[in-house]
């Protein structure tokens, strides 16, 4: 090995710092893996009809697909990008790189591997971040995962808390460690999982938590303003943070957005139980989450118009440079032609070509954007639900207290469950639920309301429910809130709601990705 005399010794902090990230990314994948499997073991006797196993297969091996998929993609992308800015320190150092084959050759004159001295000098992570800040056609990608982020944070708040999924925070920070699409899908996957809250069995970790910050009482959701008044702050710094790209001020503003977009995760377990308000039924709290989404959908829209316009307006040829252009393999020639003779749109789209960096943050958008459609059609969304919750002035008649889906929950007889499969449609005026053990002998023209220790599906759907005069079953709102949640992935046909899909879509193209996080997880909270 040919020694090299630098100027001064190197800091070990750096690659500490990156050996942690790696073994935080190893520790919350285990977690996230784990806390899945307890789930699956967890589904009550309710959910383990034919169909409900081979419909839950399905869904969870194509959402854990997804996932694995945006994995590789960030794992790629990352090696991609650590070979090209060692490559680039090194050959401004005189450097050799080392070949694979010198890796593992046993020769004394070997070219060395200076990682501690290259990530000394080099800022790698906020190098990335400001390489796609920087420029605004390569904002275009970037700005959309840091305000899609908001959204799935605010659906990690409510959706995780009223199904009391273990770890929520490992989802959020896998978002910011690896990418948004692999945290959104393993979150999928455990929404599948979890059709009822999960029993109190807790690590050491939420056990230490919860001495820490004591859960909440049921239906307890906090004051509006704990979403407003971060989300908002949120959106300045995104707003900020192409104007701070390349001076003293980035790392604060990247800071301020990281911490930023876990407030709406973090303040409902920490503040006081008296900044919010204990619902008399979980349906009450419908119009608030609507209003949120709305206000997120609708900054986010704002942002992403900006960050459109401006990249559309910013064709130049210099745009694509940055401060690894020096080698990255492509022909200069080829690519001025290029840039004088292509659209500004196909510039913008183009751009995720301009750098290892820039190419993750497309993927991971349009990665996270097949999923989000894939789940509104696979969940048969309310679309209704979606508009109202993507878009403020939109009026829905399907209820007067802001539940598109209020006149079926609260229906007498109904508990917010949909018919059975083959099933007439009854009045629901007329008809009334005779209950029974399923312990005791069968009775005819009986009906069975079973319930279990695990809080799970309350309804036998597998006997006929048939009406007796005179009588109406009144759950208690435990039971009512774990039925409404148990219903909530029932797929009632092997045929997705396609019409869902393809809103989520077209309102992600037309708005960015926020604004389809928006209208998809709104309808998510406000439907169920």
């Amino acid at each position: 090995m040919v020694p090299i005399n630098f100027e001064s010794e190197p800091s070990y902090v750096p690659l500490a710092l990156a050996a942690l990230r790696v073994a935080t990314v190893i520790y919350l994948s285990s977690t996230v893996v784990r806390s899945l499997y307890r789930a699956h073991r967890s589904l009550g006797p309710a959910q383990e009809t034919r169909h409900r196993i081979e419909q839950r297969s399905k869904l969870t091996t194509t959402f854990g697909t997804l996932a694995l998929l945006g994995f590789v993609f960030a794992l790629q992308s990352a090696l991609s990008y650590a070979t090209l800015s060692y490559t680039v320190w090194a050959a401004e150092r005189g450097i050799t790189v080392p070949t694979l084959s010198d890796m593992f050759s046993s020769s004394a004159d070997k070219p060395g591997l200076y990682l501690k001295y290259w990530l000394s000098e080099t800022p790698v992570h906020l190098d990335a971040l400001e390489i796609v800040a920087e420029k605004a056609r390569r904002l275009y990608w970037g700005q959309q995962l840091d305000l899609a982020t908001v959204s799935w944070t605010t659906l990690l708040a409510i959706e995780g808390r009223r199904r009391k999924i273990p770890f929520l925070w490992a989802y959020a920070l896998l978002s910011q460690l690896i990418n948004l699409s692999f945290a959104q899908n393993l979150f999928y996957v455990a929404m599948l999982l979890t059709p009822s809250p999960l029993s109190a069995k807790e690590s050491r970790v939420e056990r230490f938590l919860e001495k820490m910050f004591p859960s909440k009482p049921a239906n307890w959701w906090p004051k509006p303003s704990l979403f407003y008044v971060p989300s908002a702050l949120n959106y300045t710094t995104i707003y900020w943070l192409p104007y701070a790209a390349g001076t003293t001020s980035f790392p604060t503003a990247v800071a301020l957005t990281k911490i930023l977009s876990l407030a709406p995760l973090i303040l409902p377990a920490v503040v006081p139980e008296s900044w919010g308000t204990v619902y008399p039924d979980s349906h009450d709290a419908y119009r608030t989450f609507s209003r949120v989404f709305q206000f997120m959908s609708t900054a986010s829209f704002l942002l992403h118009a900006k960050s459109t316009a401006v990249g559309l307006w910013s064709s130049t040829p210099e745009q694509y440079k940055h401060r690894h252009s020096i080698r990255i393999p492509f022909d200069t020639e080829k690519r001025s032609k290029w840039e004088r003779s292509s659209t500004a749109i196909e510039k913008v789209l183009g751009s995720v070509r301009d750098h290892p960096t820039v190419a993750a943050a497309g993927k991971d958008v349009l990665l996270c954007a097949l999923s989000l459609g894939l789940w509104a059609a696979v969940r048969a969304m309310d679309v209704q639900a979606m508009l109202q919750s993507a878009i403020p002035t939109f009026n829905t008649s399907a209820a007067e207290d802001g539940s598109p889906c209020a006149d079926i929950s609260k229906a007498p007889g109904n508990f917010g469950l949909p018919p059975a499969i083959g099933a007439e449609p009854q009045d629901a005026s007329n008809s009334s639920v005779t209950s029974r053990r399923r312990s005791r002998p069968a009775k005819a023209n009986g009906s069975s309301i079973t319930s279990f220790e695990d809080g799970s599906d309350k309804l036998n759907q597998e006997e006929d429910l048939e009406t007796k005069p005179g009588k109406t079953y009144e759950p208690t709102p435990e039971v009512k809130a774990t039925i409404n949640l148990a219903q909530s992935d029932v797929v009632l046909d092997d045929d997705f709601e396609w019409e869902s899909g393809s809103l989520a879509w077209g309102l992600t193209a037309l708005g960015g990705l926020a604004a389809g996080c928006s209208a998809v997880f709104g309808a998510e909270c406000i439907s169920r």
